[in-house]
């Protein structure tokens, strides 16, 4: 289980009533991964502590929603979803059902909404990643 949140966090201050004590590690997990993966990893059990309060407050908040959506979702059904576009083809058009999200890949179906309203003001879904942290370049660039 993640020691960023546990099932008393989530359970007792983000409120959660979708999970239970047992279900909430597995639920957690996938969300955990779900929300470093929008965030590009950049926070780790190691490092939250270095962020403000309410970015850690959010980014927890972050991760309870996930565990909710995949709780009222289910991890099974939302998984295979996020394989596949719903899209169609008529002639020569093509239709594919992720146009339009704000996340592209196969992970934006199983991105929970308010998981991503909370994440949105953190600053953490800035698209620039650290490209090197050699000194004569000025610490990193973003690209």
């Amino acid at each position: 289980m993640s020691a960023i949140v546990d099932y008393s966090y989530y359970s007792t201050v983000y409120m959660g009533t979708e999970a239970d004590n047992v279900s909430f590690p597995a639920l957690c997990a996938r969300a955990l991964d779900v929300v470093g993966a929008m965030t590009r990893w950049r926070v780790t059990e190691d490092n939250i502590d270095q962020y403000p309060a309410h970015v850690q407050t959010l980014y927890k908040k972050a991760i309870c929603a996930q565990a909710d959506f995949f709780a009222v979702n289910g991890l099974d059904s939302v998984t295979l979803a996020a394989g596949s576009d719903n899209g169609f083809t008529v002639g020569k058009v093509s239709v594919h059902g992720r146009s339009g999200a704000w996340i592209s890949g196969r992970l934006s179906d199983s991105i929970a909404p308010l998981a991503v309203d909370y994440l949105e003001q953190t600053g953490l879904l800035n698209p620039s990643v650290p490209v090197t942290d050699w000194p004569m370049l000025g610490g990193w660039f973003g690209c």
